[in-house]
């Protein structure tokens, strides 16, 4: 474990792992940088991989997000964290939220220090574009977002003060809901999605402990708020010069195929590999697979 000293003086949680060629890993919503040590374990003999919890995530939840650009300020603590660690010729990768950080990245601060990029699920700009459904969600995105207005307005009325734990049991339950909404549209098979609806309803006190923190409950609103004002980064992907690779689930119900093919049509020199079985979450869903072309990806050009 380190602390990352950010530039407004917050911390990031990193765990740094293996030693070789530098990679750095983003997670997705309600998720940490723990979460990739499955996947990155087998190759930590090659590498060296830094896997940051975002803020308001993991052991970074308390990291201030009120009234910042959120994923601005996520790429700026990508920078931060190359510069602690004197990182250049950097592999990066994210997933969902992760990627959408490492476009904005690309956005602020340019590839110049990245040599690979893998984005998995993900496409250009969370909210739509005129005239496409091509946003998060899909065409589900009006009725999340509208969930997502709603809790927001609860959240103020409720005021900061407040805990999660003591909020109004309505409140808190819609809260809960929601973001199993979130995980459960993210799994293809309908097993999984069970097991997270019944694990967010039973045993909430052992998730909020163990997973994803609430002491700032209202850092996670931020995050979907974000979500909601979008960020297009279409016009920077063709200065993104270095090998990438796109990784879709065909069956995702938070981008479609057409929406993260974009990417390809923009990024010079993109391979896309398409999960046939999977949804949002292909390490998930189709777990051999993914490992497999997770290593080709890491091994690629070397």
């Amino acid at each position: 474990m380190a602390q990352v000293p950010l530039r407004d003086g917050e911390q990031l949680n990193v765990i740094r792992l293996g030693r070789g060629k530098p990679v750095v890993l983003l997670h997705g919503f309600g998720s940490r940088g723990s979460h990739w040590i499955p996947n990155v374990l087998p190759y930590t003999h090659q590498f060296e991989f830094f896997l940051p919890d975002l803020r308001g995530f993991g052991r970074s939840h308390h990291a201030n997000l009120d009234n910042l650009d959120v994923f601005e300020t996520y790429a700026n603590d990508v920078q931060d964290l190359l510069d602690h660690f004197q990182l250049d010729d950097v592999v990066l990768g994210g997933v969902s939220t992760g990627a959408y950080t490492c476009l904005t990245y690309n956005q602020v601060h340019g590839f110049d220090r990245i040599g690979k990029y893998l984005n998995i699920e993900h496409g250009a700009n969370s909210a739509h574009c005129p005239g496409k459904a091509n946003g998060i969600f899909g065409a589900q995105q009006a009725e999340l977002f509208q969930r997502f207005e709603e809790l927001l307005q609860l959240a103020r009325e409720a005021g900061n003060d407040v805990g999660y734990w003591q909020l109004p049991t309505e409140i808190r339950e819609r809260f809960r809901d929601t973001v199993s909404l979130i995980y459960c549209i993210a799994m293809y098979r309908g097993l999984t999605q069970r097991v997270i609806e019944l694990a967010a309803r039973y045993a909430e006190p052992l998730l909020t402990r163990h997973m994803m923190p609430v002491e700032k409950w209202q850092t996670y609103l931020n995050v979907m708020q974000a979500f909601m004002h979008g960020r297009d980064t279409r016009q920077t992907l063709s200065a993104i010069q270095v090998p990438t690779t796109l990784m879709m689930g065909r069956q995702s119900r938070y981008f479609s195929l057409e929406s993260q093919q974009e990417l390809a049509d923009h990024i010079p020199h993109a391979r896309v590999v398409i999960f046939d079985k999977a949804g949002h979450a292909p390490m998930v869903d189709q777990p051999i697979k993914f490992q497999r072309e997770f290593g080709r990806f890491l091994k690629s050009g070397d």
